[in-house]
């Protein structure tokens, strides 16, 4: 008898008595170990997992030793969470892990993999291939369990850097709904409020906000609620948060040019509106026939006001422009900024001695 048929027969025999039942998957592993035929043991591999549903270590072998080998990871993580849906069964080699952790059953062996799977997704997420990375993220979700508000974080993410913004919200849901850790949790109704705001759910986005403590917000959280203020119409608190937020960032290396260079426009824009709305009350006063001399001082007053206002306006946009590092200066920016000395000009010019005629 050729010997080398021999011991595939033995083989066969032992891989049978202990790991299989059926004749499809004693040829699957036959094809795999002895043969090197990962295309003919898949073949019979998956005939054997219908054959039998309760053997946990099919799925695992065509997971680990054919669709791995092949470099189908997806394929293999599927296979993976297969044999978790199955019952628990030991493995051919149990293999120690450190000093004194023996990893003998497949669902121990599946669990270490959780990691590598989320590994691929951000692989795939940084490569630009984002159906690959959801579907790594979801595979790892399902390995690890305690990894789903990671995964479903990391997924809501890819889908809002997409535009799709309700998908963002429902994974970002989810995440927050199976994780427990405290920090996780603040990180991630932070960036929920972000795709809030970008949906244009405003309030909600604040409302959330209003549910983290102050001293857990990081300067790009403090960032993004400064936008909120913005976008709800309210300048005096966008004001009031981006002043000190802009010196810390200032302040911090990890902060791009870019963002410093936004904010500073942005918080321009705010004193600029506070500016105009101040000298629109002085130009109405000045038109309407309600007059007196109190009124007249008050809106003097006023007048000093806006030109503050618009002196503010325009060192932000100066600290916009010097912050920004496109290679064409912004020249809107440049524009508001002169805008801004003009608009100081015309009430020193115009406004203040306009003012002083009527209470004469």
């Amino acid at each position: 008898m050729n010997k080398k048929y021999f011991y595939t027969i033995l083989l066969s025999l032992l891989f049978t008595n202990v790991f299989a039942r059926s004749m499809e998957f004693t040829s699957c592993k036959t094809y795999v170990k002895v043969e090197k035929n990962l295309e003919k043991g898949l073949e019979f591999g998956l005939q054997a997992l219908d054959i039998e549903p309760e053997n946990s270590y099919i799925p695992f072998f065509i997971g680990q030793f054919i669709y791995r080998k092949q470099k189908k990871r997806i394929e293999a993580g599927n296979m993976f969470v297969e044999a978790l849906n199955r019952p628990d069964m030991n493995i051919e080699n149990p293999y120690r892990v450190g000093k004194d952790q023996w990893i003998r059953t497949v669902h121990q062996a599946i669990a270490r993999e959780s990691y590598n799977w989320f590994n691929y997704g951000v692989d795939a997420n940084s490569n630009k291939q984002y159906d690959n990375a959801i579907e790594f993220f979801n595979i790892a979700s399902k390995l690890d369990p305690g990894l789903t508000g990671k995964c479903y974080s990391a997924i809501s993410q890819i889908y809002y850097n997409n535009n799709e913004i309700e998908k963002a919200l429902e994974f970002i849901d989810v995440a927050l709904g199976q994780t427990t850790d405290a920090e996780i949790i603040i990180n991630l109704k932070i960036s929920k409020a972000q795709y809030l705001r970008k949906n244009n759910q405003v309030q909600e986005a604040f409302n959330l906000f209003q549910s983290i403590p102050e001293e857990s917000l990081t300067l790009s959280a403090k960032n993004e609620l400064f936008f909120i203020h913005m976008d709800n119409n309210d300048c005096d608190s966008a004001i009031n948060l981006g002043v000190n937020l802009f010196l810390d960032m200032e302040m911090d290396p990890s902060i791009t040019m870019a963002a410093l260079s936004q904010l500073a426009f942005n918080i321009a824009a705010c004193y600029n509106q506070q500016a105009d709305v101040t000298y629109n009350e002085i130009i109405e006063y000045m038109s309407s026939e309600d007059q007196s001399n109190e009124l007249t001082e008050n809106h003097l007053t006023k007048s000093e006001t806006a030109k503050e206002l618009y002196s503010l306006a325009k060192d932000y946009y100066r600290l916009s422009l010097d912050y920004d590092e496109s290679d064409v200066p912004n020249e809107s920016t440049k524009t508001l900024k002169r805008k801004m000395r003009n608009d100081i000009r015309k009430i020193d010019n115009q406004v203040i001695p306009a003012l002083e005629n009527i209470s004469k």
